[in-house]
């Protein structure tokens, strides 16, 4: 099960007909947590962005859903562009804390914050808790765009996590840098806002549904 759906998430990357936008594989934005892990098992996170000065978008509506603990998908809307958005992250290797090992992520999607490519990228996630208040998360990896296979862009991003609510973060997609800050209002409110390629303002709102926690 978990090999063929890794499998489809490559198939979907490779289709190259629907369009993807996101902050970044790791972003916490996106993911609704405060590290930018996956969203937990049967949870929705309804997300909106607004990039005011964006130059090929300027809003996003998005939904994400934890199918299992280690896959979570997501379809959206690209405003300006008008067209359908989509992406999936499948976590094939887990973080172990008491040793080096980092966890391994595959996925389809936008890596570049303010566009709409099509990419399958992979990339390494390490985290690291100092304190109950403090701790920061690592991340790695390549990515290609699609159908440019030619093309292979570096992957990299940080992220402090403090008193598990707020989340400054910087993310480099290959190209350009993103900083923003993420702030877990409650365990249903997540409020960011970042700059894009360092210049552009944009602001995100996501709420999150835990259908584990209706039952």
């Amino acid at each position: 099960m978990k090999i063929f759906l890794t499998l489809f998430i490559i198939a979907l990357g490779l289709s190259g007909t629907i369009m993807a936008q996101d902050c970044g594989p790791s972003c916490p934005v996106c993911s609704g947590t405060t590290d930018g892990s996956l969203l937990d098992q049967k949870s929705f996170l309804f997300k909106g962005m607004y990039i005011p000065a964006g130059e090929e978008e300027y809003g996003v509506l998005n939904i994400r859903y934890g199918a299992f603990k280690w896959l979570d998908v997501g379809v959206g809307y690209n405003i300006k562009a008008e067209k359908i958005v989509w992406n999936a992250r499948a976590q094939l290797l887990k973080e172990k804390e008491d040793s080096l090992q980092p966890g391994l992520i595959l996925g389809t999607g936008s890596v570049r914050t303010g566009s709409s490519d099509q990419s399958v990228y992979f990339h390494l996630t390490k985290s690291k808790e100092f304190s109950e208040n403090f701790g920061l998360r690592l991340t790695c990896g390549m990515a290609s765009l699609v159908p440019e296979f030619n093309k292979i862009y570096g992957l990299a991003g940080l992220t402090f996590i403090i008193a598990e609510k707020f989340s400054p973060f910087v993310n480099f997609d290959g190209i350009n840098f993103h900083e923003g800050i993420s702030w877990i209002a409650t365990d249903w409110l997540s409020i960011a806002v970042l700059l894009i390629e360092s210049k552009d303002p944009a602001i995100s709102i996501g709420i999150k549904l835990n259908l584990k926690s209706k039952i």
